[in-house]
């Protein structure tokens, strides 16, 4: 059955995030798993793809967005890869909020979106 919850942007970024997986992660996920630690390009890559800060405000390089649909599919097609790795939703879903709540505007410009 097809789920109405999801518009089109949100099938694009679901997309994008598969394709993320299949390149950046699947391929070093047994490296990772064996050195006990994800390489900053995970990272590095993930932001290229658009998949860090997508939810913290422009004027400090974020995307902007609050909705949390997105933070969702990154969430379901984790899971669904089974596929560990850069923990994303803990960047984007904690880290990120508390960075954008908790610091001054020179703070925010020096460290958001990451």
């Amino acid at each position: 059955m097809k789920r109405t919850i999801f518009e089109a942007e949100h099938e694009a970024f679901r997309e994008t995030v598969r394709e993320y997986i299949e390149r950046e992660l699947v391929p070093n996920q047994e490296k990772w798993e064996t050195e006990r630690i994800v390489d900053r390009s995970a990272y590095t890559a993930a932001g290229k793809y658009g998949l860090i800060g997508f939810n913290m405000p422009e004027e400090f390089g974020g995307g902007g967005s609050d909705d949390f649909r997105f933070n969702a599919i990154i969430d379901e097609e984790t899971a669904r890869s089974g596929v560990h790795g850069p923990a994303l939703s803990l960047h984007n879903d904690v880290v990120g909020p508390y960075f954008k709540d908790l610091t001054n505007d020179e703070q925010k410009k020096r460290w958001l979106p990451g």
